[in-house]
């Protein structure tokens, strides 16, 4: 399992995405995040992957050292997947991602969530005619 190393004067965002880039790869380390999965869970939860594609995702996860397949005990049992201590780093930039995407989902037009709605709660500036 070959870990990537970069150059230190290269965008540390770059890093990241390296790692993570592919369509599938970040819902992969989403569900890993909360608990182990089996490839039969991950098809079950993203029904537009092929088999081939998330095959292909899971390992180059593996390769870069972001999870590990643990195989099952016996023939019958199938392996499972989990974060390794390194893939557990990604943990808090997971859930700023998701925070950040729940704030940013497409609302309801009435929605306090608004672009408006944010803008007002972050800076208190008010959109509109300014008050004569």
């Amino acid at each position: 399992m070959a870990i990537k190393h970069f150059e230190p004067t290269a965008c540390p965002i770059d890093h990241v995405l390296a790692l993570i880039k592919g369509k599938w790869k970040p819902m992969i380390l989403w569900r890993l995040s909360a608990k182990r999965q089996r490839f039969g869970e991950f098809q079950a939860a993203m029904p537009a992957v092929t088999h081939k594609v998330l095959s292909q995702q899971l390992r180059q996860l593996q390769a870069d050292g972001l999870i590990r397949r643990i195989v099952g005990r016996s023939r019958g049992i199938p392996g499972e997947y989990e974060l390794t201590e390194f893939g557990r780093t990604l943990r808090p930039a997971l859930n700023a991602l998701a925070v950040w995407g729940k704030m940013h989902a497409k609302p309801p037009v009435d929605s306090a969530y608004s672009a408006r709605g944010v803008r007002r709660a972050i800076t208190g500036v008010h959109g509109g005619a300014s008050p004569a």
